[in-house]
């Protein structure tokens, strides 16, 4: 077999977009990313072609008029307005990134979620990286979102996780937050873009595997863009952000991609003290006239 060597000569790459520079910078003079300029070890090493292996008969390709969908039936996640924005409700083994400001209430949209699919009778596995399962049981308490099939785990570890999964035989996932979870299989600290790019790849692999869905929480930056690696975006199938005025108690969840439903709905919800409810007529809101009185009426000026 013909062989050649490679050498790399630049000492930093970005981990972003492979940009390579001489020296050490902060921000990536191709993508324009913050960080992602890292060390790269001098590869020395044989590189050798990609010999072609044959799938098994269960992956085999075939025709797409062959391909079934009836076991693969949208689930509802038990609201309304989030099944709405999803398409029609939640596709087993996607892979979901939900983004959104902290305190907007993105725990609370997905402990709604994760409850009323407990109800439904899916076992759902709730995996924490930022709060106890104290804390998360008495937020719990307090929206009434207590049931025996939501298991709850504060992990930051991806094995550990993934060993959650296999105990638990979800038909639900959620991590919360894709930012504080970290895998020995990458260098970097939680929250580095390694690290997230490795974290989220390995759960939607485990997604697609399992035809088990999982929702992803992200944070954003200060200009509202979903941090990491721009391609966590690309390997997800829904991305769907979750937005509101922090002086009011009205919150939206927009769908910025859906592989599976439009991108033009939008769900509304009302924060109040007992959790998150739905607000199927959103105009009603913005009336605000009380109990119809005989003689009024509403109209725009």
């Amino acid at each position: 077999m013909a062989t050649r060597r490679t050498t790399q000569t630049a000492p930093y790459r970005c981990t972003e977009c492979g940009w390579t520079t001489i020296k050490w910078v902060g921000r990536c003079g191709e993508c324009q990313q913050w960080g992602t300029v890292v060390e790269a070890a001098e590869q020395t090493g044989i590189v050798r072609s990609v010999t072609a292996v044959a799938p098994p008969p269960q992956r085999a390709a075939r025709p797409i008029t062959d391909v079934d969908t009836r076991d693969t039936p949208r689930r509802t996640s038990g609201v309304a307005e989030f099944d709405r924005v999803l398409g029609g409700g939640v596709v087993p083994g996607a892979a979901i990134l939900l983004s959104g400001e902290p305190g907007v209430g993105k725990s609370t949209l997905l402990l709604e979620v994760a409850a009323q699919s407990a109800r439904a009778g899916r076992r759902v596995l709730y995996a924490s990286g930022e709060e106890s399962t104290a804390q998360v049981r008495l937020r719990a308490e307090r929206t009434g979102a207590l049931h025996d099939q939501l298991y709850l785990a504060s992990e930051t570890d991806l094995a550990t996780i993934l060993g959650h999964i296999d105990d638990v035989s979800p038909d639900l996932l959620i991590v919360d937050s894709v930012q504080t979870v970290a895998s020995s299989m990458s260098d970097g600290m939680a929250g580095h873009p390694s690290q997230v790019r490795e974290v989220a790849s390995t759960l939607i692999r485990v997604a697609k595997e399992r035809h088990l869905p999982v929702i992803i929480v992200g944070h954003v930056t200060k200009d509202g863009s979903i941090a990491g690696p721009r391609l966590l975006e690309h390997l997800v199938d829904v991305v769907c952000h979750f937005e509101g005025d922090r002086q009011t108690s009205l919150r939206f969840v927009r769908a910025l991609k859906n592989r599976f439903g439009p991108t033009d709905e939008v769900g509304c919800f009302d924060m109040t003290g007992e959790g998150i409810e739905e607000v199927p007529d959103p105009s009603a809101l913005f009336l605000g006239h009380g109990d119809p009185v005989p003689g009024t009426c509403v109209t725009i000026a």
